[in-house]
């Protein structure tokens, strides 16, 4: 059986178009939103995040 291999999370985020949403699991918070402000710097890209406690995921929004 094909084991089906996910992109790393920072080439999600680079990747990621104007107005996409991804989801990441809650224990990623502070990975994920660290690296939305460094390399979103980086890049010139602007992220938003938003938390769901009751699905305990981070929503991360492409918005520039």
């Amino acid at each position: 059986m094909e084991e089906i291999k996910e992109k790393p999370k920072l080439t999600i985020l680079r990747e990621m178009e104007v107005g996409e949403v991804r989801q990441f699991p809650a224990e990623e918070m502070n990975s994920i939103k660290s690296m939305c402000s460094a390399f979103g710097f980086q890049w010139g890209k602007r992220f938003a995040t938003a938390t769901n406690r009751e699905e305990r995921t981070i929503s991360v929004t492409r918005i520039e």
